[in-house]
């Protein structure tokens, strides 16, 4: 689990990032981000009942980013909010190849 202040909660923070994003695009993820004022980055993961129909599908993927994201916590810049969709190829790789592609993103916002 994130820690608190890793965490976008707020509907309206969530709906500001979607209106002034820039975005990255990945073959399993898209991430959505913008530019912030605050200390910690921020994070809001996404994942559409038409992706997963059900809804213990859709929270297997959340936990398994919220785990990538935690380990590479450290290497993201500080002052961004993200939020990370989730896309239906995630199922055709595996944790490794999602955690590479993810880095990947996260290197190319710095």
């Amino acid at each position: 689990m994130l820690s608190k202040i890793n965490r976008l909660t707020k509907e309206l923070d969530i709906k500001n990032v979607f209106s002034n994003k820039k975005s990255l695009f990945g073959n399993s993820i898209i991430v959505n981000f913008i530019q912030t004022n605050n200390t910690e980055p921020r994070f809001a993961f996404v994942v559409s009942s038409k992706t997963f129909k059900k809804a213990v599908d859709r929270n297997y993927y959340k936990r398994i980013l919220r785990s990538i994201v935690r380990e590479c916590l450290p290497n993201i810049s500080k002052n961004f909010d993200f939020v990370i969709v989730i896309k239906n190829k995630i199922k055709d790789y595996k944790f490794e190849e999602v955690k590479q592609e993810c880095l990947n993103l996260f290197k190319k916002i710095k």
